[in-house]
């Protein structure tokens, strides 16, 4: 005989199994949307070898599926217009550096951030005050933010500076990534260009007059085995933006001196290069800096 108990116990089972069966289509429906409809197969996957969850997991984020939907969900609908403003909590600083100059806010808030490269941007800047409206170009922009010791946030340290000097920024990488962290975090006197730096930089000295303020060249990872490749491209740089290269224009190169490889790094043919036409060495350590004779 059938109590009522056990009647209510039966649809209270009933209504479990229909909630669990649902959560189970939602998902497998979820997973599909995000995977490109492979969800049997990454679950058959993960049955038979639940270690590779992580393994997985990275699969379906690199997934044209997941890279579609993120760019919907970053250029549906947008109708912001105006100034583009730097973030300055995008890349560590607090909120009280707003309010400060570009050379307050270099010794209070970098200067102590930047490790190795603390002195040569610090020269680097006060040789820069020598130029009106200066024009930065640089190679290799700001990549991963708040990373003040690894990368040194040049990106951002410039477009600081050109805002107050009335002056302008234009950085190149080949990443899209990188290009896409230099835009979040700087503002509107800093333009972004996506391509190879040997092209670009030669598009730019067909196009623009010069001479740059400065030139700044940290593309092309140093590979500590084999430095050449890297020294080779920065060489190639210096070879296409040479029209915008004048009088008292400022050259750097990042990854200069670096242990246990020693002088050369990144700059080893540009050094050679620059000693011979006589540019005069301001700074030689981790980075090294030039300023152009005449």
């Amino acid at each position: 005989m059938t109590t009522a108990a056990t009647t209510t116990e039966k649809a209270g089972t009933a209504n479990r199994s229909r909630r669990s069966r649902r959560r189970e289509e939602i998902l497998l429906a979820l997973l599909n949307r995000i995977s490109g409809d492979k969800a049997e197969d990454l679950v058959v996957r993960l049955l038979e070898a639940p270690e590779t969850l992580e393994a997985v997991a990275r699969e379906i984020g690199a997934s044209p599926s997941v890279e579609a939907l993120r760019k919907l969900g970053t250029t549906l609908d947008i109708m912001k217009s105006g100034r583009l403003e730097a973030d300055y909590a995008y890349v560590g600083l607090p909120d009280e550096a707003r309010a400060c100059g570009f050379r307050q806010g270099f010794e209070t808030f970098m200067r102590s951030r930047l490790g190795k490269r603390a002195d040569s941007f610090a020269l680097m800047f006060e040789h820069l005050d020598r130029h009106r409206d200066p024009l930065i170009i640089e190679t290799g922009c700001l990549r991963v933010p708040n990373n003040w010791e690894g990368d040194g946030q040049s990106t951002f340290q410039f477009d600081w500076y050109a805002r107050e000097k009335n002056g302008s920024v234009i950085t190149i990488d080949i990443n899209p990534d990188s290009v896409d962290s230099a835009r979040r975090a700087c503002s509107g006197v800093t333009q972004t260009i996506l391509n190879d730096s040997v092209s670009a930089l030669d598009m730019l000295s067909a196009r623009m007059t010069g001479p740059a303020a400065l030139i700044y060249l940290d593309s092309f990872d140093l590979d500590m085995k084999d430095p050449m490749p890297s020294a080779v491209h920065h060489a190639l740089e210096i070879m296409a933006v040479r029209s915008l290269i004048g009088p008292g224009t400022l050259i750097c190169v990042d990854d200069f001196n670096v242990p246990p490889l020693g002088p050369g790094g990144k700059g080893l043919i540009v050094d050679q290069f620059l000693h011979n036409i006589r540019a005069e060495v301001l700074y030689s350590g981790y980075q090294k800096l030039w300023r152009m004779p005449g």
